[in-house]
């Protein structure tokens, strides 16, 4: 073992290849400096491959055992070169035989991976085939470079159309990265301009409250990657409060990570109150609109809407007795006879045809009663000018008509009655005359009967001359000569009325027995009782007028005007009878009369 060590690193029996050559100094030069040149690009050689190695970590783990194989062969190149560069000046060729031996063995190792790495060398393209994909390449490149500049022209086009669209719009848009940090932003709102908000956060541009709303917002949509909305309101000193309509959607980066938000905020400020006065307005037409329907409501008065079709729209304060469901859908034709049609429907469709108001009266059928309407139509127009219907106004005079009947009615019952009334006067002029004994008593009994008449006028005036009450005429009557409230008197009977006609007749009896009973009868003195009492019997009206505790009466000797008139006038304009009793105890009189005289209710 000792004496291959001795050979190893020099046996003394070798002596150094220099010695060889000190014959010949030039090829010891030659020797030398080869050896040590070679050496040294040994070393340099793997020290590149490795630096170009660690710079370039993309390399695969085959390929890099492969460069690694090189490097150890050529540093082993570089020892045994170093080793023979030894042995000129000292015979260790022991040695040098190892490192050659070393040598063998790795480049015996690095011919297996090149010859197994021979197929995959083939299918390397040649350095023409490389230089046309190189052209092929750069002409793929040139026209990458030409559509990614049109493509960036066109960007630059749609980026500068979006921003002009934008600017001056009440649209604000921004984007903010992971930190909430606002990175670009296009038209602010509040008075900002970009780089007063870029950098900043939310925090530093909105108050403290509505801030940490929009923050977590905004954080929940980059957790779920899920679009979100909300509204907000900012105070601003320069333009008070502005309302936002915020829309937050996620961004994501080239690795498919959400990055960050981009948000579009709308001004909603001048639709905010733009509907606050909307709904002011509405308000307003709404009370108004109540208002004209309390107004309507109970009046004469009927407002109504059609469309162009005629078909009823709208219509306040309906006909008595009818809804508004009974009008709205339908026409004229779905409602009136075609009589009433001809007179409706030609006038609205001229109103409609021209644009011209229409004004006119008419008698119609409605729900089976006759009525008189005096009607205005005027043409619904909308903003633009055009008619989409009509709005028309009706009045119901039925009442007016019914009222002028009555009236010209009333004014020939009147003339009638005025005339009776003259031969009445005229007759009871001449009776009265004729029983009079002088100018005094006649004037005195003319005056008191005219009287009697009038009181009766007058009630039936307070009742249009329907008729009178009769427990108000007898009232009436007695009034004149005591207190029909005193306790002389004793009325009895039910409520009823008679006609204008027997009121007046009727009249004249009571006034007649009520004077007598005051100068000679039971009312002539305090304990006298004056009993009143009618009653209905098989189809008569029987009045009974019975006095007591007054004066023995004493049957005349002669028939005074108050007798006749009772017996004779009153009986007979009464379709009845009057009957007079003179009984000793007091006077009976019993008028009846047919029940035709009494008004229904």
């Amino acid at each position: 073992m000792n004496e291959f060590f001795n050979n190893l690193f020099g046996a003394p029996f070798f002596m150094p290849r220099g010695e060889c050559l000190l014959r010949s100094p030039e090829l010891l030069a030659i020797h030398t400096v080869s050896d040590g040149l070679i050496a040294l690009a040994c070393f340099a050689i793997p020290l590149c491959m490795l630096r170009f190695l660690a710079k370039r970590q993309d390399i695969q783990d085959n390929t890099r055992r492969i460069a690694y194989l090189f490097v150890a062969l050529i540093l082993a190149y570089a020892v045994m070169h170093l080793t023979a560069l030894l042995t000129l000046c000292w015979p260790a060729f022991g040695l040098l035989g190892l490192v050659k031996a070393i040598t063998a063995l790795i480049s015996i190792a690095a011919a297996i991976a090149v010859w197994r790495m021979f197929s995959l060398f083939l299918t390397l393209p040649s350095l023409k085939e490389l230089e046309r994909a190189n052209d092929h390449l750069k002409a793929e490149n040139l026209q990458l470079d030409t559509r990614a500049g049109k493509s960036q022209r066109e960007l630059n086009r749609i980026n500068d159309r979006f921003e002009k669209a934008l600017t001056g719009s009440n649209i604000s848009v921004f984007s903010q990265d992971k930190d909430l940090r606002y990175t670009w932003v296009h038209n602010p709102r509040l008075s900002f301009t970009p780089s007063e908000i870029v950098g900043k956060t939310d925090l530093d541009v909105l108050d403290p409250d509505t801030a940490h709303k929009v923050i977590e917002l905004k954080k929940t949509v980059m957790q779920t990657g899920e679009t979100a909305s909300t509204f907000i309101h900012v105070e601003n000193d320069e333009t008070g409060t502005v309302f936002l309509d915020l829309i937050i959607h996620p961004t994501v980066a080239a690795n498919g990570e959400i990055d960050g938000v981009l948000c579009t905020a709308v001004d909603m400020t001048e639709k905010n109150l733009y509907e606050i006065r909307l709904a002011s307005m509405a308000s307003q037409l709404s009370v108004a609109n109540t208002r004209l329907e309390k107004a309507l409501d109970g009046s004469l008065i009927t407002v109504f809407e059609q469309d162009c079709d005629q078909a009823y729209v709208d219509i306040i304060n309906p006909p008595d007795g009818m809804e508004v469901s009974d009008f709205v859908g339908k026409t004229d034709a779905d409602l009136f006879s075609e009589e009433d049609q001809l007179k409706l429907m030609p006038p609205k469709a001229r109103v409609i045809e021209t644009g011209e108001s229409d004004a006119f009266e008419v008698d119609i059928d409605l729900g089976g009663r006759s009525k008189n309407y005096s009607v205005r139509l005027d043409p619904a127009v909308d903003r633009n000018g055009n008619i989409y219907g009509l709005i028309g106004a009706a009045v119901d005079l039925t009442h007016k008509r019914d009222n002028e009947r009555q009236m010209h009615l009333v004014m020939r019952e009147l003339t009638h009655r005025s005339k009776n009334l003259l031969a009445v006067i005229q007759a009871m002029a001449r009776q009265t005359a004729a029983k009079s004994d002088n100018t005094e008593d006649f004037v005195e009994s003319f005056s008191a009967r005219l009287q009697a008449m009038a009181a009766s006028h007058d009630l039936l005036v307070s009742q249009s001359w329907y008729g009178a009450d009769f427990r108000e005429l007898i009232l009436t009557h007695l009034g004149q000569s005591i207190d029909p409230s005193g306790p002389q008197i004793e009325l009895k009977g039910d409520s009823c009325s008679v006609t204008a006609d027997a009121a007046q007749n009727l009249g004249l009896a009571l006034h007649e027995l009520t004077t007598n009973a005051a100068k000679y009868g039971a009312l002539s003195v305090l304990d006298g009782k004056l009993s009143l009492t009618w009653e209905r019997v098989d189809g008569n009206v029987r009045l009974s007028w019975v006095e007591s505790n007054g004066p023995v009466v004493v049957e005349p000797t002669r028939n005074g005007f108050g007798r006749m008139l009772l017996e004779q006038l009153v009986g007979a304009a009464l379709d009845g009878t009057v009957t007079i009793e003179f009984a000793p105890e007091g006077l009976r009189c019993v008028i009846e009369f047919p029940e035709k005289h009494i008004v229904k209710s």
